[in-house]
């Protein structure tokens, strides 16, 4: 009876050592969101740097908010500790979306007025391509987290400004977006923080 007993825990044993490799090799289901959203908030914090450079390009004190369209911040620091994934994910690229309109409306200013007190273009045509870097990003974390995609913005923006509101438009855009930019790198690093 006794060498029964060791034969039956020897073969579970020998099980166990056997399932090993597959035990060990299995990974968490959300393994990688940890590095995509790092290299989201990276990308979020880059374009933040190269918000505040555009920004310091402009010497325009106290702007007049004339874009109705701009995504508003309602969000507060407090806020930080109850956001989802699935919720936050699909807002913050609304949101992304509709500031990539808005920069591509100020660049086609800009080139209209490309010899006055316009943003620099090489800059903002920076700042839009990395804004469609981190959309694309942003879309492919939500297809792995499953959430659900809100409908493209439409924001409705101005007939094409002359110079003096060119420049207020600007300054107004660069400020929202770097606000924007802010709270989404913030709020990408509580999303890391929580998986």
């Amino acid at each position: 009876m006794k060498l029964l007993v060791d034969a039956s825990s020897s073969l579970l044993f020998s099980l166990i050592l056997a399932q090993l490799p597959f035990l060990t090799s299995a990974l968490p289901l959300n393994h990688k969101r940890g590095p995509d959203l790092e290299k989201l908030t990276n990308q979020t914090r880059h374009l933040l740097k190269l918000t505040q450079e555009l920004r310091k390009d402009h010497v325009v004190g106290e702007v007049e908010h004339i874009l109705k369209s701009l995504p508003t911040m309602t969000s507060k620091t407090s806020d930080l500790s109850s956001l989802q994934l699935k919720t936050t994910l699909p807002q913050l690229l609304f949101d992304l979306q509709s500031f990539e309109l808005h920069l591509e409306w100020l660049s086609r200013a800009s080139r209209k007025h490309r010899h006055t007190a316009s943003p620099n273009l090489a800059k903002l045509g920076d700042l839009i391509v990395h804004t469609k870097t981190i959309s694309a990003s942003l879309q492919r974390q939500m297809l792995k987290v499953d959430a659900l995609r809100l409908p493209t913005p439409t924001p409705s923006l101005p007939p094409l400004p002359e110079v003096w509101n060119l420049v207020q438009c600007s300054r107004e855009i660069l400020d929202q977006f770097s606000l924007f930019l802010d709270w989404a790198s913030r709020a990408l690093l509580t999303l890391k923080s929580k998986i």
